[in-house]
């Protein structure tokens, strides 16, 4: 028996009301969702046992990623109060949710947007999907639904399911949300079916990218490119950025090997520190003399697309365009400003330049016209008068952050206006695309707008940050952190998203990870998401160590390219690989110990190994051990491992 797909819709049905809290929509049960969608061999063992749960965080920097059967996400103790915003859904918990509960309950599992519950038995994988499909466009006309956050109740196993529309005032007959739900019998099918319902028309959806496609094959899209964040952070300067740009082309660093001798499109972003202030988007003069319109027309003339981070809906209240325009940013209920997040070089630490907690930048409110003009005015500065064509639009969750708009109305409602002035220019005025990256984005509610995104949290040259892991800190800056959420996504590349995973390290300077988390990054980011950045030095690169390295992930792109890999999550840091051929399999180690794993265990996409092929090394950290006839695998931390099957 095949499986089946089911398709609701709600309404609002009352008088009219305005939300004040995370409004619930409606409540499901697991077995019945089993019985109606799931095959019937299967229906009984759904049933029986409890599953994997995977569960995305409502934008780019929150988890996203499995929890085994039996256990419950982590709960972040809050150290910085303003980091609650990188993560947690904006509005008010659902009163009837937690009607008789603490509100706090751990044991609640918790995703956004698009949820699966996984079983899985002798080798096989049940998937039951949970998409809120309320903003898939059907026309130009159709309006935003607010987003979707699911509850899952292990112990009742139900699902509730709940929207964001603080301050939405409803009518009778409104459309509040869609959800979806189907069954899928592995990975390539879980995407395959996530591609149709979010990309049924690849040309439409991801089309106006296809100027940066380094790719052979123009139905995958993959960019690449270099920046300069993860190198120089927010330290750059004129002469820093003009040095990088003669080395990119000159030294034998992996974007010139990879994309720019083989003529792929490359881009060259300028990261953060350009400008003035956050809200004063001019260059800072004293670093860039020549202006922003030379440093484009210079990457231009280089053969680059010419990239641009700015972080259009956050202030400093410290600058001079701040305290020109107090009105416009957001307030709360309480007439205070409504904070965005921390970061020490964005805000005060206490007085009359700092309204709020130490170090605090704050939002604009979207719902004002002249807060859109200025939004509109600053997006045709960055790409007609200066001409940049990849801009790297950042922070755009403060756009969704619940306040006291002075307009009335929903956040989604305003972001939705919003990003649609961000983004409307796909070209210049010389008639050349543009591009937009989203980062630090609400998923649902920027999809359609940016097709080209983030879909995990900041990379970082050290594999973990030791404080924020143990505050179970999720959105935290760190390599593990970024594959977690990388390889949790995977499976809605080219379909929800061309999915920006972020840099890839090959340097051996200003970095702490060794050459096996090195190796995994690369392999991840390839394998498993579409845009390779690079941020490493290429002015000073290291001929002897950097180009050897270089040389060996080059290699295995070309070995792998054009085939597509899926996995399947051993635990919530361990995971099978393999591609969809079965030509190769694989494993992935994000513990901070050694697995062990039996040969027979090393799973195909349709099953095992079969015990008599022959598993040729392509990329191992590990060893092979033999006891009596069982052949085994011990992989070390941090780690990727491929192999070639051959009968």
């Amino acid at each position: 028996m095949e499986s089946t797909a089911l398709g609701n819709e709600y309404f609002y049905e009352g008088t009219g009301e305005t939300d004040s809290c995370n409004r619930e929509v409606t409540v499901f049960s697991i077995d019945e969702l089993v019985d109606s969608c799931v095959p019937e061999d299967k229906k009984s063992l759904c049933r029986q046992n409890d599953f994997f749960f995977y569960g995305s965080g409502w934008q780019s920097w929150g988890f996203g990623g499995e929890i085994e059967p039996n256990k419950n996400q982590d709960r972040y103790f809050p150290i910085v109060p303003q980091w609650k915003r990188y993560f947690s859904f904006p509005g008010k918990l659902p009163k009837k949710i937690f009607k008789n509960k603490n509100p706090k309950d751990k044991k609640l599992l918790a995703g956004c947007f698009i949820i699966y519950l996984r079983w899985t038995f002798e080798s096989k994988n049940v998937y039951l999907a949970l998409c809120s499909t309320g903003n898939i466009k059907n026309d130009e006309s159709s309006k935003d639904l607010p987003p979707v956050k699911f509850y899952v109740d292990r112990a009742t196993r139900q699902i509730s399911v709940t929207v964001y529309a603080d301050g939405k005032t409803w009518k009778k007959g409104d459309k509040i949300a869609r959800i979806k739900i189907f069954s899928a019998n592995d990975f390539f099918e879980l995407r395959e079916s996530i591609q149709k319902m979010y990309a049924p028309n690849k040309k439409n959806r991801f089309g106006s990218l296809q100027f940066l496609n380094s790719n052979k094959n123009e139905d995958k899209i993959v960019v690449g490119g270099w920046e300069s964040w993860y190198n120089h952070y927010a330290d750059i300067n004129q002469t820093l950025i003009s040095e990088d740009l003669k080395g990119l082309g000159t030294t034998e660093n992996l974007i010139k090997t990879y994309f720019i001798d083989n003529k792929k499109p490359c881009v060259f972003q300028v990261d953060d520190g350009w400008e003035q202030g956050l809200g004063q988007w001019d260059s800072l003069e004293n670093r860039f003399p020549w202006g922003m319109a030379e440093l484009a027309s210079t990457i231009s003339r280089k053969g680059y697309v010419p990239g641009l981070w700015v972080a259009p809906f956050i202030i400093d209240w410290r600058t001079e365009f701040a305290k020109a325009h107090r009105e416009w940013i957001l307030r709360d209920g309480k007439n205070k400003p409504v904070q965005a997040g921390l970061n020490l070089l964005w805000g005060a630490a206490f007085g009359k330049e700092q309204p709020g907690l130490p170090y605090s930048y704050y939002c604009l409110d979207l719902s004002r016209d002249d807060v859109l003009e200025y939004l509109d005015r600053l997006l045709e500065k960055v790409v007609n008068d200066w001409g940049f064509r990849y801009i790297k639009l950042d922070f755009l969750f403060a756009g969704m952050l619940r306040g006291k708009f002075k307009n009335g109305g929903s956040a989604y409602e305003w972001y939705e206006r919003a990003v649609k002035v961000l983004t409307k220019r796909k070209v210049n005025k010389k008639g050349e695309n543009v591009a937009y990256l989203g980062c630090g984005m609400p998923f649902e509610s920027s999809f359609n707008s940016f097709p080209l995104s983030r879909i995990g949290p900041d990379t970082k040259e050290d594999w973990d940050v030791d404080y924020l892991k143990k505050c179970r800190f999720p959105a935290r800056t760190s390599a593990f952190a970024n594959m977690q959420s990388t390889l949790g996504h995977s499976f809605w590349d080219q379909g929800v998203f061309i999915n920006d995973p972020d840099v890839v390290f090959l340097r051996y300077t200003n970095i702490s990870l060794d050459d096996k988390e090195k190796m995994l990054i690369a392999l991840v980011n390839y394998l498993f998401a579409s845009q390779i950045m690079h941020s490493d030095d290429p002015v000073n690169f290291n001929t002897q160590n950097e180009g050897y390295f270089t040389s060996m992930v080059e290699t295995l792109y070309e070995k792998f390219e054009g085939e597509e890999f899926g996995h399947v999550n051993k635990t919530s840091t361990e995971y099978f690989i393999f591609n969809k051929k079965g030509t190769f399999t694989g494993f992935i180690n994000l513990g901070d110990e050694k697995v062990r794993v039996k040969k027979s265990d090393l799973r195909l996409a349709n099953g095992t190994v079969p015990p008599e092929a022959n598993l040729s090394r392509v990329v191992e950290f590990g060893s092979r051990e033999i006891e009596g006839e069982i052949e085994s695998f011990v992989f070390e931390p941090h780690s990727i491992s491929i192999y070639e099957i051959c009968n």
